[in-house]
């Protein structure tokens, strides 16, 4: 009986341990910027799939960057190419922007160059993965940042970070 005990314990305090060894990745960001399609721009050149099971659209679209703390985009505008999937009620847009996107912040700059893949996973209820593939520069790297309705954690990559580090004033 005391051996299983002394398991427990064990047990117990290796996972809080765990648990303390992974809260600060699991802190959400206090300034939250992400891009975000503009549907309002989207202008579909090809149309495939199986509707209602499947659909997916290709064309041209606009994306802004978004500061998800007071819900408002700002006036920058990324141009390119959109691939909109639909299954059911889950939907993804995988994009690559033909123009390039600059903020210059006080310490930290971010740049995203033409070529820059984003692709968004919306799961619906407030959750979606954002996922930035930067092909070259000081930011080259990929990132992704799993956003919910309780704050955005970044999985890995510092993109969005240095984005909001470059956008916070």
């Amino acid at each position: 009986m005391k051996n299983h005990q002394r398991r427990a314990t064990l047990g117990a305090v290796a996972g809080g341990l765990l648990g303390a060894a992974f809260l600060p990745m699991a802190v959400a960001f206090a300034d939250t910027y992400d891009f975000t399609p503009d549907i309002t721009t989207f202008i579909p050149k090809q149309v495939e799939g199986y509707p209602p099971l499947i659909d997916e659209l290709t064309g041209t679209e606009n994306w802004k960057v978004f500061d998800v703390t007071t819900n408002a985009p700002f006036l920058v505008s990324l141009g390119g190419t959109d691939t909109e999937t639909t299954i059911g009620s889950f939907t993804n847009d995988d994009y690559l922007t033909s123009t390039s996107y600059t903020a210059l912040g006080t310490s930290v700059d971010f740049f995203a160059p033409a070529g820059t893949q984003i692709d968004l996973a919306n799961f619906g209820l407030g959750f979606e993965n954002e996922w930035m593939d930067i092909p070259s520069g000081a930011d080259a790297g990929t990132s992704d940042l799993f956003i919910t309705p309780f704050g955005d954690f970044a999985l890995f990559g510092t993109g969005f970070s240095d984005l909001a580090a470059a956008l916070t004033p």
